[in-house]
C-alpha cells in the first residue's frame, strides 16, 4: 500500500512537472538560420515569459532582474527578423521588448520598453533598432517617445520624448499591426 502512495505522488508530481513546461508562444527566424524563441510558464496570475536565444533560456525582461514580470501577451509579432512583443502585467503600463540576433557580430540588439501605449512603428537597419511608442498619459511633453538601440552605444537609460516620427532614412520603417 505504502508503494502505490509513493508512486501516485511520484505520478501527480510528474504531471506538474510536464504541466510547468514553458510554451512557445513564437519563434522569430533569424537572418543565420536560427530562431529566438518567445516561451510563457503558466503562473497564477497569467504567465511568465522567457526568451530562447542561441540554445540558452533566460527571462525575457532582463532590464529589471529583480521583478517577476507575470501578464498576458497583448502584442508578439516576427517583424524583419526582430520579436516584438509586449505584456500586460498590471494596469496601466505594458512591458515589451524588441530583439534579434546582431547582424555585425555576436550579441543581440535589444530594446527594452514599458509605457501605457503599445508600439507604433519599428525601425530597422543593419546595426539600429528604434521603437516608436506614442505618449499616453503625457507623462512628459511630447506626442511620442522613442526608444533607440545602437550596435557601438546600447539602449540609452530613458526614452526620447518627441513630437514628429523619426526620419526613415537609413532605416527599413514598419507599421506594427494591432493599433
Amino acid at each position: 500500500m505504502k508503494s502505490l502512495a509513493g508512486l501516485a505522488l511520484l505520478l501527480s508530481s510528474s504531471v506538474n512537472a510536464v504541466a510547468a513546461q514553458p510554451k512557445l508562444i513564437l519563434a522569430c527566424p533569424q537572418i543565420d538560420g536560427t530562431q529566438i524563441r518567445l516561451l510563457a510558464e503558466p503562473a497564477s496570475d497569467g504567465s511568465r515569459y522567457y526568451l530562447e536565444i542561441g540554445g540558452r533560456v533566460d527571462k525575457a525582461f532582463t532590464d529589471m532582474p529583480d521583478a517577476d514580470f507575470i501578464g498576458e501577451i497583448v502584442l508578439s509579432k516576427c517583424i524583419r527578423h526582430v520579436l516584438v512583443f509586449a505584456i500586460e502585467y498590471g494596469p496601466p503600463y505594458r512591458k515589451g521588448v524588441a530583439v534579434r540576433k546582431r547582424l555585425t557580430g555576436p550579441g543581440v540588439d535589444r530594446i527594452d520598453f514599458s509605457e501605457k501605449a503599445l508600439p507604433l512603428w519599428l525601425y530597422v537597419n543593419s546595426t539600429e533598432l528604434k521603437v516608436l511608442i506614442p505618449n499616453y498619459g503625457n507623462e512628459v511633453a511630447s506626442r511620442y517617445l522613442l526608444y533607440t538601440f545602437s550596435a557601438a552605444q546600447g539602449q540609452p537609460v530613458a526614452p526620447a520624448a518627441v513630437d514628429t516620427e523619426p526620419v526613415k532614412r537609413g532605416f527599413e520603417a514598419v507599421r506594427i499591426d494591432g493599433h
